[in-house]
């Protein structure tokens, strides 16, 4: 993970102003001639001094062509594989210093036998079979209101580029390994207090893997995590190897730093957020039954934390082996009478009724337990796929039961018979929020 976070922390973290596309297309074909701006020409070549010498005395080194060429500058990265300067500079300054600098290392590509080749992180010289040899990343940042300006350039070493390479390749083969067998496991926290004991992110059927977007410290993969806990604008990590920090930013919610990581046919990560349509979700051991469950939360703001186990589950890829039992159903009815009837009470109202000759009113009971997320197909057959969960199977089975006690006993709401729709009414609450389960 160190590797990977140094990668990543490569970026810089200020807003800038990029002179580098347009750069690229006059630095390709030809040597750039000096500015009529004199004065800034002259702060241009006192930057970027002439590489000549460098080139030289290290005609086969690139880092330590890099570091002969600055050598009396010092560098914010300093190592034998990747260097980072940072140069202070007015706007026409940087402009011209950045086209001295992508000259020179133009003139070390060609040194040794490669061609120039932009790329997504910066200029890549290729040379024979199309194996980077070096590379540059360059970034003019034009002075604002709040920064001054600065041209900032990192320089990459062949091996510091095979070994991110590697590096991103283990972290592919690890979330592909992880999705066609076992899952992370631990348990999540929401804000009313309850805690599941996950023993798999995602569905056992299409699985997910997790990583939380830090701005500081890039992606983090779930499971090597410890635990993670959201406070209002910032969190706070520990992971297995011991690090421990908080990252502090506006909107740093689960919504917001919680990602799916999916594969991509070019043996990358993509980092996919949270929606509605495709929340967060899990499975968890119903403490009851023992039976694996599918959990999933949409409303993303009632975690507050989430702790990894030490060891990762049993389950694999298939179908949940859950089963159908009617002590389930029963027991979900009676604990939602248990809540009704302390509404009941805290309300002072034993009963409520509803006006069936009311079109209105008689064609909203029609959609109770059909529309919002009921809408979707409620058969066993999905539960054990895990495109529903349990939970939400049960929600809806249950609201479609007690619309047709509503018919039957002439739209009268009792916290016996209609639990969730009495307490739906006389709560004044218009959608039982069942732990979240349907928003």
């Amino acid at each position: 993970m160190a590797l990977l976070r140094l990668a990543l922390s490569l970026a810089p973290m200020r807003p800038c102003s990029l002179a580098l596309l347009a750069l690229l297309a006059a630095c390709q074909t030809m040597p750039i001639t000096k500015s009529s701006s004199g004065d800034a020409a002259a702060r241009a070549d006192a930057l970027i001094p002439d590489y000549t010498p460098a080139l030289q005395s290290n005609p086969t080194d690139y880092i330590a062509f890099l570091k002969a060429w600055f050598q009396n500058a010092p560098a914010e990265i300093d190592s034998p594989q990747i260097v980072r300067y940072n140069f202070p500079a007015d706007d026409k300054t940087a402009d011209l210093a950045a086209e001295k600098l992508i000259y020179g290392n133009e003139a070390f590509c060609a040194q040794n036998g490669g061609t120039m080749s932009p790329e997504t992180a910066g200029l890549g010289c290729v040379g024979a079979g199309g194996k980077l040899i070096t590379r540059l990343s360059v970034q003019v940042f034009h002075a604002t209101s709040d920064q001054p300006g600065a041209l900032q350039f990192t320089g990459e070493s062949a091996a510091w580029i095979s070994r991110l390479n590697e590096e991103r390749l283990a972290d592919y083969r690890r979330v592909i390994d992880a999705l066609s067998g076992n899952g992370v496991s631990g348990n999540v926290l929401l804000s009313t207090g309850e805690s599941f004991d996950v023993v798999r992110f995602g569905r056992l059927s299409a699985t997910d893997f997790y990583a939380l977007k830090t701005p500081t410290h890039g992606l983090v993969f779930l499971s090597d995590v410890v635990s993670v806990k959201w406070v209002p604008d910032g969190m706070s990590l520990v992971e297995r190897d011991g690090d421990q920090y908080s990252e502090s930013a506006t909107g740093l919610t689960p919504g917001n730093t919680l990602v799916r990581l999916q594969p991509t046919v070019d043996n990358r990560l993509q980092a996919i957020p949270l929606s509605l349509e495709d929340p967060f979700r899990f499975v968890y051991i119903d403490p009851k039954n023992k039976q694996p469950r599918q959990a999933r939360v949409r409303a993303d703001t009632r975690i507050l934390q989430i702790n990894v186990a030490a060891r990762p589950s049993k389950y694999r890829g298939g179908s949940i082996a859950t089963r159908f039992d009617k002590r389930d159903r029963e027991a979900f009815h009676k604990s939602l009478v248990a809540d009704a009837r302390k509404t009941s009470i805290t309300v002072g109202k034993k009963t409520d009724r509803i006006d069936l000759s009311d079109a209105k009113i008689r064609a909203d009971l029609e959609q109770v337990g059909r529309g919002g997320p009921c809408a979707r197909s409620q058969f066993e057959d999905r539960v054990r796929a895990g495109d529903i969960a349990y939970s939400e199977y049960l929600v809806c089975a249950e609201y479609r039961q007690e619309a047709e006690a509503v018919k039957a006993t002439a739209g009268e709401l009792s916290p016996d018979k209609t639990p969730l729709l009495f307490m739906g009414r006389a709560a004044r609450a218009p959608w039982y929020d069942f732990n979240g389960v349907l928003r």
